[in-house]
């Protein structure tokens, strides 16, 4: 009795504890992701693209928020753990580069959500 007592007791321990974590909500930090194309609209695998938090920095493409980020086959790049502000992007592969547009995420980031951009490099 007091063998089934105990399992019922820890049995009911252990749902709760999986019924309290459950609840629980965790929040992702904002990431963008960003798809480099020509202007055909073909995808550009190995472009450098990095982000900036002003357009002084973009202008003068120092302190990027993270390191120079490449992109894949896809012609796409992450960047996570963002803070929630508006990023400058600046796009450069083989001569080309973004600076004449697509300069912007137009709208600060946005806890739990990832933004996909499509930025356009001549």
């Amino acid at each position: 009795m007091k063998r089934n007592k105990l399992y019922i007791i820890s049995s009911l321990a252990l749902v709760f504890a999986f019924a309290i974590a459950g609840c629980t909500k965790f929040e992702t930090l904002p990431q963008l992701e960003i798809q480099v194309v020509d202007e055909s609209g073909s995808k550009i695998k190995g472009a450098y693209v990095a982000l900036f938090n002003s357009t002084v920095d973009w202008a003068g493409r120092s302190n990027p928020v993270q390191v120079w980020r490449m992109t894949d086959s896809d012609g796409k790049v992450l960047f996570v753990d963002l803070q929630e502000i508006e990023y400058y992007v600046y796009v450069r592969f083989d001569g080309k580069d973004n600076s004449l547009d697509d300069i912007s995420t137009f709208e600060p980031l946005t806890v739990n959500k990832r933004k996909v951009m499509t930025v356009h490099i001549r």
